[in-house]
């Protein structure tokens, strides 16, 4: 166990200090705006907004419904226990897809500086990444 001066005691190796958890919760609201404008591009004149909407829920709910047990940066544990790999892949689509479609349809300066911002918040939080990765089993 190890308390930093910033006051988080982690037991694990996987809480964000105040700084890293803001900087992922905004990383993740420009995730999900994303999303919202891809739908809303996809979608169209007639469908758009539906899509605007449905892309981020759906995004949001597979970020919250699968979680490593343990994980002190995610909160309560999630209805569905998944390894770290697992997790962490879901992390990454859930993220950098937004991105990387924002692009294709169109939105590269957003989809370039919401990548961006993936990177240093990854390059950041390397302790809780190889906190995930050695989580191997769900019990």
């Amino acid at each position: 166990m190890s308390g930093g001066a910033n006051g988080v005691i982690d037991t694990n190796g996987s809480a964000l200090t105040p700084a890293q958890g803001g900087f992922r919760f905004l990383v993740e609201l420009a995730a999900l705006a994303c999303w919202a404008v891809v739908g809303w591009e996809v979608g169209g004149d007639g469908f758009g907004w539906v899509l605007a909407i449905a892309f981020p829920v759906v995004a949001a709910s597979t970020w919250a419904t699968f979680r490593v047990p343990g994980d002190l940066s995610a909160g309560q544990g999630g209805p569905i226990p998944v390894p770290g790999i697992v997790r962490l892949i879901i992390e990454l689509d859930v993220l950098v897809l937004s991105a990387v479609f924002a692009i294709v349809v169109g939105r590269v300066v957003l989809g370039a500086v919401v990548l961006v911002a993936i990177v240093v918040h990854y390059l950041l939080t390397m302790q809780r990444v190889r906190w995930l990765l050695a989580q191997r089993s769900v019990t």
